[in-house]
């Protein structure tokens, strides 16, 4: 097959379908997309509230609970544990197939009707306001994460200790302030970063140990803004900075930013990868414009698939563990197998077409919170003769609607799209959304009276009090940022303890503005063909051309490493 260009139904703007994609969509047997790779990822993650919280009553008991799910929300939502247990029965809730009515109609109806768990999470000890998350212990306000423990206000984190305020991390301990670093240790407010031991405001290093506002170095020790120095010298200049005085902070961290900017940064961030492309991608086969993978074989438009490993999947985002034939898919993962047009279906499931929570289940189409069920449309049973016909006829008359082939439709979604994580990677105002067909609706939020100003709290750590546990702090943004900003927020006792420990300033931010900042310091999900600022070689990379970093080819990089 030879490429063929499209003009997306969405954006209007013209893609690309390619060989590899045509040969993708005879294999699972759908019809080509008529979105572009961008609008496609979007309107997956306006499904998706990656972080958010809210308390809402229990459309069961009527009692207060946390749910990924405003009270605004159409849905009905039970409490998380209830709705495992089988003390309800999903297939009461399930509907004739009519052939006079759009199939994404009556799937929302169905969708709104059937109870959904308050929140995500498994195998939790002692974890409070943790949502999309299993294996964790002792936690606090730690998202997307598993196997964290004794972790506060993590976002993106597989197995770290002992960490705060941090954001695609692995295996780290002791850490704060971090984003994108694995198996680093007492290290802060450094971004792509891997082994590496008390080190601060350091970015590209590998390997490196007590070092300070450093770029791109190897196995290197005492060293500040990559000049080498003795540990006596080093441990001297570190004690004269001060750093747990905010305004000395303050000062380093645009200090150490500028200098990042000077170096130069190579195109992708990536490790042992073959015929691949995209950003933080490691140890892939044949992976193709994805976006945080590991593991990844012969899959194109892939995104935050961690755990290893995936293979012949497009368009898929969230989760991994062995799974296969995924496409235009949301959450799903382990042992999942031909999975198409879902979200959040995982644990053995395969066949599955237009379903939502269904878990250890195969052969389902349009179906809502089943377990453990097969031959099933629209939460009805049928026999599986019954099932392939009703299943056939379905499919043909959404292909003649232009239905068959695309993800849920992005006004249908339960979230709203400014706390849908799609609106963390393509932010819009609401005139915006709406216009482009997104949910939005107004959440009820909780106003905070601040005790103190966050210019009112203590220069240096060393003056902080317990005083301070009991105080409600006005966030520095007072609410005028277009971050999410709470007005205010609360020191908790283990991050009070952990910054006098590690002799780290107080927080001027509420935890929503400081997790944007963070937000900052990962590149998007959007990719440009641009040149080396050396040799002039072409790439594609996720660094906008507008940006002021140096952009290197792999080869030029690799020289520059020292």
């Amino acid at each position: 097959m030879s490429s063929e260009t499209k003009i997306c139904a969405n954006c209007q703007q013209s893609f690309i379908i390619e060989p590899d994609d045509f040969n993708f969509y005879e294999k699972i047997s759908v019809p080509a997309p008529m979105w572009c790779p961008k609008c496609r990822f979007q309107r997956r993650m306006s499904w998706r509230n990656g972080w958010h919280l809210f308390k809402r009553k229990d459309s069961r008991t009527g009692e207060e609970i946390f749910s990924l799910f405003p009270q605004e929300s159409p849905v009905t939502v039970y409490d998380r544990d209830f709705w495992w247990s089988d003390g309800w029965d999903p297939m009461e809730f399930g509907q004739e197939y009519d052939s006079s009515r759009p199939f994404f109609e009556q799937f929302r109806d169905l969708l709104y009707r059937v109870p959904l768990p308050s929140h995500l999470v498994t195998n939790l000890v002692n974890c409070r306001y943790c949502t999309n998350a299993s294996d964790c212990k002792n936690c606090y306000l730690v998202r997307g994460a598993t196997y964290t423990e004794d972790s506060a206000y993590i976002y993106w984190d597989t197995g770290s200790r002992q960490c705060l305020d941090s954001h695609m991390t692995t295996k780290c301990e002791l850490g704060y302030g971090n984003v994108n670093t694995e198996k680093c240790y007492r290290t802060f407010f450094s971004t792509d970063c891997d082994d590496c031991t008390n080190n601060m405001f350091c970015s590209d290093c590998v390997g490196c140990n007590d070092c300070l506002g450093c770029f791109g170095l190897r196995s290197k020790s005492y060293c500040i803004f990559n000049e080498p120095y003795s540990k006596e010298e080093y441990k001297k200049k570190i004690e004269d900075m001060d750093l747990g005085s905010q305004a000395n902070f303050e000062k380093l961290k645009k200090q150490a930013y500028a200098f990042w900017a000077t170096k130069p940064h190579k195109f992708m961030h990536g490790l042992r990868n073959i015929a691949s492309s995209g950003d933080y991608v490691y140890e892939s086969k044949n992976a193709k414009k994805c976006y945080r993978v590991r593991g990844m074989e012969d899959s194109k438009y892939c995104q935050n698939i961690l755990e290893k490993s995936a293979k012949d999947c497009w368009d898929y985002s969230n989760f991994g563990e062995g799974a296969e034939l995924c496409y235009e898919t949301l959450i799903s993962g382990r042992g999942a197998s031909n999975i198409k047009f879902c979200s959040q279906v995982y644990i053995n499931v395969k066949n599955i077409e237009y379903s939502i929570f269904c878990h250890n289940s195969s052969d389902l189409f349009g179906c809502v919170s089943l377990r453990d069920k097969q031959y099933c449309i629209m939460n009805k049973q049928y026999d599986k003769e019954t099932y392939e016909k009703l299943r056939s006829k379905i499919i043909e008359q959404m292909r003649k609607a232009g239905e068959y082939g695309e993800f849920f439709p992005p006004q249908y979604s339960y979230f709203p799209y400014y706390i849908s994580e799609a609106n963390e990677f393509f932010p819009m105002s609401e005139q915006e959304a709406k216009s482009k067909g997104f949910n939005w609706y107004e959440i009820t939020r909780q106003k905070h009276t601040a005790d103190l100003s966050a210019r009112d709290l203590p220069d240096h750590i060393s003056d902080a009090t317990d005083v301070l546990l009991r105080q409600v702090i006005g966030c520095e943004h007072e609410g005028t940022c277009a971050q999410e900003c709470t007005g205010a927020f609360r020191i908790i006792a283990d991050e009070l303890a952990f910054l006098k420990r590690m002799s780290l300033p107080l927080p001027r931010l509420c935890p929503n503005c400081r997790h944007y900042e963070r937000l900052t310091l990962r590149n998007p999900p959007k990719f440009y063909n641009r040149t080396c600022a050396k040799c002039n070689a072409e790439f594609e990379t996720s660094y906008a051309p507008e940006r002021q970093e140096i952009i290197y080819c792999e080869r030029c990089y690799q020289q520059e490493v020292i």
